[in-house]
């Protein structure tokens, strides 16, 4: 086996799935994460398709099971909380046959970190500052100051790629920007007393709550926005000032959800973007997941497509032997044309993923309870099935 010796740049579900699978086939990786622990909050997640295959093939599906959200229904309520539509979850799974959960990103990400078995060095608290690349092997400065060798390098660091600014220029060239930020926190002291999603539209603006272990509740928040907004990746304090003024008149429970924005601890914020590519490899530098191909909380679909591509990334260094030229070229002609599929599909949902209109919400509201017979659940679910993407057993 050539180029046994990967660095991955990042500890999130790409980053963790591809260091699974690096070890399982006789590499040996290492993971470098700028976060000084596992990440934590995100938001809840569908997990079905070709990413519940890999979890399969990873032996982790039992402990996923244990922290599968297993939410009763979907409910559309109105400012006085009062239910004005509905989606039964439970008969959704059971025409996937059981094939699907609801996981919070964090569960996930924590469940393969603590599969990936002994012997894989990870680096917290540091990121890389600098890389350098010949023809025998890629050479790494860390933010620390360190300086090492390894035989190839994988950015699985998310939409915001670190390796990807450094290797390919700077983001503007590849994300798409599609019109919504998106913001998800837990908070204390909080719950609706249910075990379901409550969900709150107004035009252009929708906020969903799920209370979990007794007061303990998860907030999504989303929101239009026709331009990109000003400001820096790393600036929270920015953030949270943004989405309270979008959701603090909006009316429902928000000014209780905000109220409490300042004691959180898993703060996220971030745009709707995809990351569009012409290749995603340069050299012995990959990139897997986000960092590569986002395709956005449109697709429903980036955390378990993150883990198909880190599967098959790794499968294809197995075959080729480390031989990263020709893993590199099968890695994209496998899995870049379904990704591109899925990123067409996700665009096309994008004018229509937040109602703009009290017409557009009670419409719907309606279309929503109709999930619950089984034929429409059929022509809406088809396409979480992956059944195009044939998985190889390597």
């Amino acid at each position: 086996m050539d180029n046994k010796n990967i660095l991955i740049s990042g500890a999130g579900i790409a980053g963790t799935t591809l260091a699974f699978w690096l070890k399982k086939f006789g590499f040996n990786p290492a993971i470098i994460e700028n976060s000084p622990e596992l990440r934590k909050g995100g938001h809840a997640i569908d997990f079905m398709g070709a990413g519940f295959d890999v979890a399969e093939k990873m032996k982790i599906i039992p402990a996923l099971k244990e922290v599968d959200i297993n939410f009763s229904k979907l409910v559309f309520v109105d400012s006085n909380n009062k239910e004005r539509g509905s989606m039964n979850y439970q008969k959704i799974k059971n025409f996937l046959n059981g094939r699907a959960f609801t996981l919070f990103r964090s569960d996930l990400a924590k469940i393969i970190y603590q599969n990936i078995g002994e012997g894989v060095e990870i680096i917290f608290g540091d990121t890389i500052a600098k890389i350098d690349q010949t023809e025998k092997e890629v050479t790494v400065t860390f933010q620390s100051g360190k300086t090492r060798n390894f035989d190839l390098l994988v950015g699985a660091d998310g939409l915001h790629s670190n390796v990807r600014k450094l290797v390919f220029g700077n983001e503007s060239q590849f994300e798409k920007y599609y019109g919504y930020y998106t913001s998800s926190f837990t908070i204390d002291n909080f719950s609706l007393g249910n075990n379901a999603f409550s969900m709150y539209n107004v035009p252009y603006k929708q906020v969903a709550v799920f209370s979990k272990d007794g007061n303990k509740t998860t907030t999504f928040f989303i929101f239009a926005s026709p331009e990109k907004l000003s400001y820096q990746h790393h600036d929270i304090a920015k953030q949270k000032q943004i989405l309270k003024s979008e959701f603090e008149n909006s009316g429902w429970k928000c000014p209780e959800l905000l109220s409490k924005i300042d004691s959180t601890t898993d703060f996220y914020f971030d745009s709707v973007s995809q990351i569009k590519m012409e290749n995603w490899y340069k050299g012995r530098i990959a990139l897997v997941g986000d960092a590569g191909y986002c395709p956005s909380l449109l697709s429903g679909k980036g955390s378990t497509l993150a883990m198909v591509g880190a599967y098959i990334l790794a499968g294809e260094l197995k075959q080729a032997t480390g031989n990263y030229k020709t893993a590199f070229e099968q890695y994209e002609i496998l899995f870049k044309p379904f990704m591109e599929k899925k990123q067409k599909s996700a665009r096309s949902f994008a004018k229509s993923f937040i109602p703009k209109s009290n017409f557009g919400i009670w419409l719907r509201n309606k279309i929503f309870k109709l999930m619950s017979v089984s034929i429409i659940s059929k022509l809406f679910l088809n396409q979480f099935k992956d059944s195009e993407l044939k998985l190889k057993e390597y």
